[in-house]
């Protein structure tokens, strides 16, 4: 498995991202004046650019104000510390501290190529989804979840380390898009005799019903996902702080189903690549009265209260990434 290192995507600029409108006739950028074919924007038009202006703009501010209050200006803001330079390789260079096999190359990686049985030969992702996978301690004939399985790279990743003809792999997605996509890697990336050892599901991780099945589940909880939105102005100017609350909530729930879903003893590994404390730790602490925390040092990284964040201005370009293991705990009759 190889490993894309991932630059900083933060909007150190506190400015609106350029918004490109695309329609039947023509394309302009919101502050454009004219169209494809040099005719002046009607006047409703320029009043609705102007109004996704400012509504971009305000959702840019606020969403600038609440990681600028929560990290502090000059980790936020700061260009130079925000953006990590990283050493031109000339060679892969393996990475020592991942229990999964791993490369590591300063340069994107090419479209894989295909093995003789028409699998693709390596995987490119953020490495620090793997630092998630290693956290799950996986045993080779353990019986795993994945409960928000999609696009894939944990579960190809998973699939390394059960490597006994006993273990098993129940890989959940939701929705029908993703869940697509994440049949799709499973054909491109495993084997026969590995692939009729993982079950696809498509159910709600908030209302899982099997109870402590699993020797491990992991939670990669769909969250606000920072870095992803800044890169599309339109969901940007969607944005309100609300949304976090509201993922939290859902969070919350099925952390609680996963931890159901953990045999007693057993480990449950949840993960964001959210920045917000709100969708890591805060979730992490409604759920200490059924588990206790399993901490350790990783390489890249660092502490936080309940759990482990990869952040990139500190971890070469690696993350954003927080994860935290939880070990379930016996039911209290008292309760």
């Amino acid at each position: 498995m190889l490993i894309n290192r991932v630059a900083l995507l933060y909007n150190t600029t506190h400015a609106p991202i350029p918004v490109t409108h695309r329609c039947r006739w023509y394309t302009t950028a919101v502050d454009g004046q004219t169209t494809k074919k040099n005719k002046p924007l009607s006047k409703n038009k320029e009043k609705a650019l102007a109004k996704e202006r400012l509504q971009l703009e305000k959702a840019t501010n606020a969403f600038n104000t609440l990681y600028t209050d929560m990290y502090g200006a000059e980790r936020y803001s700061n260009e130079e510390q925000m953006n990590t330079t990283v050493k031109r390789l000339q060679k892969l260079e393996k990475v020592e501290h991942i229990n999964t096999l791993a490369y590591t190359s300063s340069e994107r990686f090419p479209q894989p190529p295909k093995d003789h049985r028409g699998l693709s030969i390596y995987y490119p992702l953020d490495a620090a989804s793997l630092l998630v996978v290693d956290a799950l301690r996986l045993e080779p004939d353990h019986q795993v979840l994945d409960m928000c399985a999609a696009p894939g790279g944990k579960t190809v990743g998973i699939m390394q380390h059960l490597s006994n003809p006993s273990a098993s792999l129940t890989s959940n997605e939701i929705s029908p898009d993703r869940l697509r996509r994440l049949k799709q890697v499973l054909r491109d990336y495993l084997g026969d005799e590995y692939r009729q050892r993982v079950t696809v599901t498509r159910r709600d991780a908030m209302h899982w019903r099997e109870e402590e099945k699993y020797h491990r589940v992991l939670l990669d909880a769909p969250c606000s996902a920072e870095r992803h939105l800044l890169r599309d102005a339109d969901e940007l100017s969607k944005w309100t702080p609300k949304r976090t609350s509201t993922l939290y909530k859902e969070q919350v729930v099925m952390l609680k189903s996963a931890l159901r879903a953990v045999r007693v003893g057993g480990l449950v590994v949840y993960s964001t690549c959210s920045i917000s404390n709100k969708e890591n730790d805060a979730v992490i602490e409604r759920v200490l009265d059924k588990s206790k925390v399993i901490k350790k040092e990783w390489k890249v990284g660092e502490q936080t209260t309940h759990g482990w964040a990869v952040l990139p201005d500190r971890s070469d370009g690696w993350g954003p990434m927080y994860f935290s293991v939880l070990e379930r705990l016996p039911d209290d009759p008292s309760q």
